[in-house]
């Protein structure tokens, strides 16, 4: 399975599932970690309106720093 590295300018962020994410304050900004086996999902609506869903490997982390968002993970 391929990953991807994204970096999206976003609107508004859906956890899919929200209790398989963990979420923390660190110096990148809020980190968000997938806790769900083999992947959790996220939608990412983008500052053009159009709205993504991606799966997100367990154990990988989304960072959230003002408008972007980085994390691996792939198109679902």
């Amino acid at each position: 399975m391929v990953f991807s590295y994204q970096v999206i300018k976003f609107q508004t962020i859906s956890f899919v599932q929200g209790t398989h994410w963990s979420q923390s304050v660190g110096e990148k900004g809020i980190l968000y970690k997938s806790l769900k086996d083999p992947f959790s999902k996220i939608i990412i609506q983008s500052s053009n309106g159009s709205k993504k869903l991606y799966h997100v490997p367990k154990d990988r982390t989304v960072v959230v720093t003002n408008d972007i968002v980085h994390f691996l993970g792939e198109l679902a």
